[in-house]
């Protein structure tokens, strides 16, 4: 397992589109689980996210599994998502990002 800081590390070498950090905090703060890393079912993304279209989802998940930073599992019509290890470092940046933007 990886240390805090290793994932840190990684995490800030991590490039992130807005969409990206749209989905990343949808995954995290969805109406079914409010624990980073939980497995949500794809469908409630769209619910949440604030500025990626519904349409649009599942190119902004594909392209975070391919960054580590989520995983993904299901068919086409039942899929779950949750954020690794490095993904919820990546959430928590952007938190703070959030927060001293303000």
């Amino acid at each position: 397992m990886k240390s805090y800081k290793e994932l840190k590390r990684k995490s800030a070498m991590i490039n992130l589109t807005e969409y990206e950090n749209d989905v990343i905090v949808a995954i995290a703060e969805n109406a079914y689980s409010n624990v980073p890393g939980d497995e949500i079912w794809s469908f409630a993304i769209a619910d949440q996210t604030k500025i990626v279209k519904k349409r649009e989802v599942s190119g902004v998940v594909s392209s975070l599994v391919k960054k580590g930073l989520a995983e993904s599992r299901g068919n086409d019509k039942e899929r779950t998502v949750w954020l690794t290890s490095e993904g919820i470092v990546a959430y928590n940046d952007i938190k703070k990002e959030q927060k001293f933007s303000k």
